[in-house]
């Protein structure tokens, strides 16, 4: 069974403050996210689709690679006082938001180094979008096992939620465990995560690592789903295909699980402040340089559309589509998204309408605190005839940016980041619950900043505080 895909945005109708208009929401309403990206009908349709059969969603599976040692212990996994890897049938535990009680060791390794990059191309500007005010009090559902409860926020057909308040607005939720999922067609290079490595933010650990040059030296990090035929990740995701990306660190699903999972046992993401780090390039699904995709066709929602999104661990452990999870307060209205929430970072949008554009990104997030950023560019954003120094596109004019831009949830960015097709780029996520930002990043190789120049391209084993500071401020071009 093809299942069409699509993820929750406005959709052309937003505001110039970035507000979402009532064609917008409709069109919002009608897109869900399964396991971690949504599922829909065709966006023409105002009428709410009907949820795919259980057997109907293919969701990131497959074979895990090898459990490498971390660049820094999993300390964090235990954020929420009690390890949810050992909790027995007859205990309820939450796993989130986690908060380290201890600070991680210093990481071990060296730099991981600058790879030697062929066939890179034209040294382009980089483009920064900036997230601020970022984080609401609030609600939403959290699933539990219906044996044990609480059930305060949802209770019918075995499916249990309990109320998870939220009572404070540093980046909430997006400073809970959070997995990242990858969506080809992408060539991924390196990939670090950092996190701070006390309290007192003095000193930022690389806590993750991969890169392509030594796949088995991973540190760290899980990848899990459309893997291809190798034995572990080799950075190649194709057309469709589908990558979780977590720590190594277990959660244990199953009986007093809390949040409540079932099957398999799968990893927590990251919590508390974080800043990924992507090295890849997006060729087109046509191109000799696509690796093989995981559809037969071109006319899927997902075709040629990469996604760097980043969800709460919850609902990517909830793995297949289920009518019970954290994604809506009522499982019955799915389609509103009010619950945990889900970050786009980096959304080529296809969806085979009137939003299709293959070129640019788009980028925002949504859940129970409401809709941050703007719809996709669609027709409205020609990239046709810019230069190939241009990364970050003005959407009125469809010119280059003259500056990096900045967002708020009362106000849209007015820019998309363009894809990178023919060369490779350094993504970057920061999220910082300090100053309540999200800041996004797109970083050619060859032209770094000096703000960037204390992570790039060394991606060094530390990072002082001044250099996230840097990164907070950095607006590019």
């Amino acid at each position: 069974m093809v299942v069409r895909v699509c993820t929750p945005r406005a959709m052309m109708e937003h505001g110039n403050d970035g507000s979402v208009t009532g064609a917008d929401r409709r069109r919002v309403l009608a897109c869900f996210l399964v396991g971690v990206i949504s599922a829909c009908t065709s966006p023409a349709s105002e009428a709410a689709p009907e949820p795919p059969a259980v057997d109907g969603w293919a969701p990131a599976t497959g074979p895990s690679p090898q459990q490498p040692t971390r660049d820094a212990p999993a300390d964090a996994a235990q954020d929420a006082g009690s390890n949810p890897g050992s909790v027995p049938a007859s205990t309820t535990v939450d796993a989130g938001p986690q908060r380290a009680g201890d600070a991680p060791p210093v990481g071990q390794g060296a730099d991981l180094g600058a790879p030697e990059l062929t066939g890179a191309d034209t040294p382009s500007s980089g483009g920064t979008i900036t997230f601020q005010q970022i984080g609401a009090t609030g609600w939403y559902p959290s699933r539990r096992d219906p044996e044990l409860g609480p059930c305060d926020a949802y209770e019918q057909d075995g499916c249990c939620m309990a109320r998870r308040e939220v009572d404070s607005d540093r980046l909430t939720p997006w400073n809970e465990d959070l997995i990242m999922t990858l969506r080809g067609p992408m060539r991924v290079t390196q990939l670090a995560v950092y996190q701070p490595a006390a309290e007192a933010r003095q000193s930022w650990s690389r806590v993750s690592s991969w890169d392509a040059r030594a796949t088995a030296e991973a540190r760290g990090v899980e990848l899990r789903g459309d893997l291809g035929t190798g034995a572990s990740f080799d950075g190649a995701i194709g057309s469709e295909c589908l990558v979780d990306v977590s720590t190594d660190t277990p959660f244990s699903c199953g009986a007093g699980s809390a949040p409540y999972c079932t099957g398999d046992s799968r990893n927590l993401g990251w919590s508390g402040s974080k800043l990924f780090v992507l090295l890849a390039s997006m060729p087109h699904a046509h191109s000799p340089d696509a690796p093989a995709a995981c559809s037969d066709g071109s006319d899927g929602n997902w075709y040629d559309a990469p996604w760097i999104g980043l969800s709460l661990g919850e609902l990517v452990r909830a793995g297949a589509f289920s009518s019970c999870h954290c994604y809506a307060r009522d499982p019955a209205e799915w389609w509103l998204g009010d619950g945990c929430g889900q970050l786009n970072a980096f959304e080529v949008v296809n969806d085979n309408n009137e939003y299709r554009n293959l070129e640019v990104f788009s980028t925002n997030f949504f859940g129970y605190a409401g809709y941050v950023g703007e719809g996709p560019c669609g027709e409205q954003c020609d990239v046709a005839q810019l230069d190939p120094a241009v990364d970050l596109i003005d959407k009125s004019s469809s010119s280059g940016a003259l500056a990096g831009a900045v967002a708020s949830p009362g106000m849209g960015p007015g820019a998309a980041f363009r894809r990178p097709t023919a060369g490779p780029r350094y993504f970057l996520i920061l999220l910082d619950e300090t100053s309540r930002t999200v800041q996004l990043a797109l970083v050619h190789p060859e032209r770094i900043p000096e703000a960037a120049g204390a992570l790039l391209p060394a991606l060094p084993a530390e990072l002082e505080a001044s250099a996230i500071d840097a990164l907070l401020q950095l607006r590019l071009p």
